[in-house]
């Protein structure tokens, strides 16, 4: 499967959108909590150290009230989206200003794209999840099992999903 056709799946899109649903309910009960997240077919990952019966409500949760039509909660202003959506414009300026042989005109060029891209990035980054990076449908949607995992060295909760 090419890079295009893994980007555009239907499960990798509602995995992410629950992935984004379930940090965001569980940023809610834990304060403070340091996680991070990558979704892929058959699920997504949570590096924290979380109790896997926690994070299990927690998808349930979220499975719940995407399927309640909470769309926004698979929106999640911190995700690696909106990130590549800025550092993609500011490099896409600043190659545009490249292409003059005046140097004040190729800084004012990058400063000029580096700023339009920090100030964009969450609204375009938001657009781009809600459009092609995340599916809140979750009509055929299930978790089948919440576990715990060591990877690296590291405790993490791993979400594996099916369908219905």
């Amino acid at each position: 499967m090419g890079f295009a056709a893994h980007l555009g799946s239907r499960r990798i899109r509602q995995n992410h959108a629950l992935e984004h649903a379930t940090m965001t309910i569980l940023a809610g009960w834990i304060p403070g909590l340091a996680m991070s997240a990558r979704s892929y077919t058959k699920g997504f990952t949570i590096f924290g150290d979380l109790d896997p019966a926690v994070v299990g409500h927690a998808c349930t949760e979220a499975l719940v009230r995407l399927r309640g039509g909470e769309d926004d909660l698979a929106i999640h202003p911190n995700c690696g989206t909106n990130f590549t959506v800025g550092t993609s414009v500011m490099m896409l300026g600043s190659l545009l200003a490249l292409n003059t042989n005046n140097s004040r005109r190729q800084l004012a060029g990058m400063l000029a794209s580096a700023l339009t891209g920090a100030a964009a990035s969450r609204r375009l980054g938001a657009f781009v999840q809600r459009h092609i990076t995340t599916l809140p449908d979750m009509a055929d949607l299930r978790v089948s099992h919440v576990r715990t995992r060591h990877m690296r060295g590291r405790r993490v909760v791993e979400v594996v999903t099916g369908t219905l």
